[in-house]
C-alpha cells in the first residue's frame, strides 16, 4: 500500500548553525532567515568543553503580526469552480483597515472585498471564488496591506491543475514526395484536443519504424512506477547521447540525474536475496530480476553510481536461481536473460553457454531468449556460435505469430523482434543477419498500433543499429536547407506560435512521423476492449448514492467492477481519476466504513495500491484461468464546495495496451453545508 500527494510548496524549516563559539560570558547570537512560516519550531542546543556536555530545547512561536491560512482544493481541473477559503486572525497587529489584494496566475479569482476592518484578537474568515484556466502549476499571492502602508504581509500558495481526461497517443507516417513533397504542422493537428499540456514530435529519418523523437516522447510521459516501467523509461537513456545525435535532437542537460533517480528508484524495490519485485521488495520474478540487473549493469558500464554490494546481491540471485531451477520446458526465457547478464558480468560459464546452443537451442521458445544466448556467446569471443544462434532466433520469430507469447516475460512480437535486433546491434563483429532483423523489425512496427513500455524501450534500443541513409536525407524545414534526419519536439502552444513546414529535397521519396500526446477537447464515451469496468457510490448505510449532488464532510464509498474477457494472463492496472471536489478519506476500508452494510462486498486482493492526492491505482497480477473478476472500494470525502469534472475510471492491461476499458466521466457539485 502506498500513498502519494503533490510535493510540499512551503520551503522547509530545518536550520543548523554548525560550531560556534561561545563568548566570555559563554553567551552566541546565532541568527536564520526563516521562510515564509506560521507556527511552532523547536530550538535545540548542544554545548560542551573539554570537561562537560549539556543541551537544551525549547519551543518559539514563530508567525505574522496577521496570520493568514488559505485553504484550496488539492488540485484542480480546467474549467472546475471552486473555492478559496481565508482564515484571518490579527494576533498581533493593530486594529484598523487593511487592503487585500489576490494576484494569481493559471486560475482566476471571483469578486471579494478589497479593504477588511481587522480587530486586534479577532478572527474572521472569507470565501473566494476561483477557477482554474490551464493546466500546470497555478499560483496565487495573498497579500495584505495596512492603510497606513506601516504593514504589509505576503502568502504564494501553488496549486496543481490537472486535466480531466488522460493524454491519447497518436502516430502518423507521411509521405514526402521526391523534389519538393512537404508536409505542414500546425494547430490544426490539436483541433481536436487540448492545447495546454500537448506535445507533439515530428522526425524525418532513415527508417519511420525507429522514429526516436516519438519514442523517447511517449516512453517519458507513461505516468507509473513499478519496477518494469522505471527501468523500461531509464534504460534507453543511458544511451540518449548517441541516441539524439542520430536523430538530430538536442542533449538533455537533466538526463544524469534521471538516470539517476532512476537507478534508486529499483534499489527500492530489492530484497534483501537481491531480487526485484515489480511494485516493492519482492521474489520470484527472475525475468524481472535479469532485467533490472542488466539495467545496473550497464548504468555501472556508462559511470552511473551503482552500489557495490546492491549489485553482487543481484548477481548472486541470479546465479542461485539458476543453480535451483533450469528447467528450460517452462523457465527458457528467465534462464536465457539471467545468463546473458551473468555473461555481461564476466560470471557465466561458456561451458554451459555451448552446451545450450549445442543440445538446447530449441529449448529455447523466444526470439529474445535465443538472441540473448547468442549475445552471451558474442561476450567471450565465441563468434561463430554467436552468428548461428542470432540467425536461429530470426528464424523463430518469423515463425512465431502474438498468439505463442506467454505474457510471464513482459514481451510481445515487436519486443522480442526489436531486443534481438538490439542484442545483435552491440554484438561485434556484426551478426550477418542484422539487415534482415531490421526489416522484420520495421514491418513488425508498421502492424503495432499500440506499445508497451517494453516495446518502447528494446525498440529505442534496436534505433542504434540504423546506420546506413543518413546521408540521402535532404530537406528545407521552414523555408532553410537541413542535411541529415531532421526531429524536433515542441509544445501544444509552441506549435500554435510557430507551425513547423518540413519539405523534401531529394529525388527519393521519404517519410516523417509525427506524433502527438494531448488530452481529447471532448472526453471519450464509456466502452472498451477486452475488458468492462463499473464504477458506483454508495452511502455507508449501503444506499446507492447520487455523486453529481454531494454534501460537504459526507462519505462515500466507490466500488470499482471489473471484468477481463479473455483468460490470457495480464497485469492489469486500474486508474481512478478524482474530481477535485473529492478526497480520499482513509486508505483503508475496513477502518473508515462500516463494512456490515455491505456484506456483498468482497474485495480482491490487489498486487499493489496507490492512493493519491488526485487519484486511486491498484494494479492486479493475473495469471492464465484466473478468475476474471475483480472488485476494489474505497473511501472519499467531499471537501471544497463547487462545481468540478468528474473524470472516468479506467482499466489497462499494461503490457496489452490495446486492451482497455473506461467508465463514462462526467460533472459533479459539491454543496456547502
Amino acid at each position: 500500500m502506498q500513498t502519494s500527494g503533490s510535493p510540499p510548496t512551503e520551503k522547509l524549516v530545518a536550520f543548523f548553525s554548525g560550531i560556534v563559539k561561545l563568548d566570555a560570558e559563554g553567551k552566541v547570537v546565532i541568527d536564520f532567515d526563516l521562510p515564509q512560516f506560521n507556527g511552532t519550531v523547536r530550538v535545540m542546543a548542544v554545548a560542551w568543553t573539554k570537561d562537560g556536555v549539556g543541551h537544551a530545547t525549547s519551543d518559539v512561536i514563530v508567525r505574522d503580526p496577521v496570520v493568514v491560512t488559505a485553504s484550496l482544493p488539492r488540485f484542480l481541473t480546467p474549467g472546475d469552480k471552486a473555492e478559496l477559503r481565508l482564515d484571518i486572525a490579527n494576533t498581533d497587529a493593530p486594529a484598523g483597515d487593511y487592503r487585500l489584494t489576490l494576484e494569481s496566475s493559471g486560475i482566476d479569482t471571483g469578486n471579494y472585498p478589497d479593504t477588511l476592518r481587522l480587530e486586534t484578537g479577532k478572527r474572521q474568515s472569507l470565501t473566494v471564488p476561483i477557477s482554474a484556466r490551464q493546466t500546470g502549476n497555478a499560483d496565487l499571492t495573498i497579500r495584505l496591506a495596512s492603510a497606513t502602508g506601516d504593514l504589509s504581509l505576503d502568502q504564494a500558495v501553488s496549486i496543481p491543475v490537472r486535466p480531466a481526461v488522460f493524454p491519447v497517443t497518436t502516430r502518423q507516417v507521411v509521405k514526402l514526395a521526391p523534389n519538393g513533397g512537404s508536409l505542414k504542422i500546425d494547430n490544426q493537428l490539436l483541433a481536436a484536443s487540448i492545447l495546454d499540456g500537448a506535445f507533439v514530435s515530428v522526425g524525418v529519418l532513415p527508417s519511420s519504424a525507429f522514429d526516436i523523437p516519438s519514442l523517447l516522447l511517449t516512453l517519458d510521459r507513461y505516468p507509473y512506477g513499478c519496477a518494469e516501467q522505471t527501468t523500461s523509461r531509464a534504460l534507453p537513456l543511458l544511451y540518449v547521447s548517441e541516441l539524439s545525435k542520430k536523430a538530430g535532437l538536442p542533449e538533455d542537460p537533466d538526463l544524469h540525474e534521471r538516470v539517476q533517480q532512476a537507478i534508486d528508484r529499483v534499489l527500492n524495490y530489492q530484497s534483501t536475496t537481491g531480487s526485484f519485485g515489480l511494485w516493492g521488495p519482492a521474489s520470484g520474478d527472475m525475468w524481472l530480476d535479469a532485467y533490472v540487473t542488466d539495467f545496473l549493469t550497464r548504468a555501472r558500464e556508462q559511470g552511473y553510481n551503482v552500489p557495490r554490494e546492491a549489485m553482487l546481491q543481484a548477481l548472486n540471485n541470479l546465479q542461485n536461481s539458476l543453480a535451483y531451477d533450469v528447467d528450460l520446458s517452462e523457465r527458457s526465457t528467465e534462464v536465457a536473460y539471467a545468463l546473458y547478464v551473468l555473461a555481461r558480468n564476466h560470471k557465466a560459464s561458456i561451458g554451459d553457454l555451448r552446451y545450450y546452443a549445442d543440445t538446447q537451442l530449441a529449448q529455447f521458445n523466444s526470439p529474445m531468449a535465443r538472441a540473448q544466448l547468442a549475445a552471451s556467446l558474442a561476450l567471450y569471443g565465441d563468434t561463430q556460435r554467436a552468428d548461428t544462434t542470432f540467425s536461429s532466433a530470426l528464424s523463430l520469430a518469423m515463425d512465431t505469430t502474438e498468439d505463442d507469447y506467454y505474457r510471464s516475460d513482459y514481451g510481445s512480437k515487436l519486443r522480442d523482434g526489436a531486443a534481438m535486433l538490439a542484442l545483435a546491434a552491440e554484438t561485434t563483429p556484426s551478426p550477418s543477419v542484422v539487415p534482415a532483423m531490421i526489416r522484420y523489425v520495421a514491418a513488425a512496427r508498421a502492424k503495432a498500433r499500440w506499445m508497451s513500455t517494453q516495446d518502447e524501450a528494446w525498440m529505442l534500443l534496436a534505433a542504434r543499429a540504423i546506420k546506413e541513409g543518413k546521408e540521402g536525407i535532404k530537406l528545407n524545414v521552414n523555408g532553410s536547407p537541413h542535411d541529415g534526419p531532421f526531429s524536433t519536439r515542441v509544445s501544444g502552444n509552441e506549435l500554435l506560435a510557430s507551425p513547423i513546414t518540413v519539405a523534401n529535397a531529394t529525388p527519393n521519396p521519404l517519410e516523417a512521423v509525427v506524433t502527438t500526446v494531448a488530452a481529447p477537447a471532448q472526453p471519450l464515451p464509456a466502452g472498451g476492449n477486452g475488458f468492462e469496468i463499473e464504477r458506483t457510490y454508495y452511502n455507508l448505510d449501503g444506499s446507492e448514492a447520487n455523486i453529481t449532488e454531494a454534501r460537504q464532510n459526507q462519505r462515500y464509498v466507490v466500488v470499482l467492477k471489473l471484468k477481463q474477457l479473455n483468460d490470457w494472463p495480464s497485469r492489469v492496472l486500474v486508474n481512478d481519476l478524482l474530481p477535485a471536489g473529492l478526497e480520499i478519506d482513509n486508505p483503508s476500508l475496513v477502518s473508515s466504513a462500516d463494512l456490515s452494510n455491505f456484506p456483498w462486498l468482497a474485495q480482491t486482493e490487489a498486487a499493489h495500491l496507490e492512493f493519491r492526492d488526485d487519484r486511486f491505482i491498484a494494479a492486479f497480477n493475473r495469471d492464465q484461468g484466473a478468475d476474471a473478476s475483480f472488485t476494489l472500494a474505497y473511501v472519499v470525502r467531499a471537501v471544497t464546495p463547487g462545481n468540478y469534472a468528474h473524470p472516468a475510471a479506467s482499466v489497462e492491461d499494461m503490457y496489452r495496451p490495446e486492451f482497455s476499458a473506461r467508465t463514462a466521466s462526467g460533472m459533479m457539485e459539491v454543496k456547502a453545508q
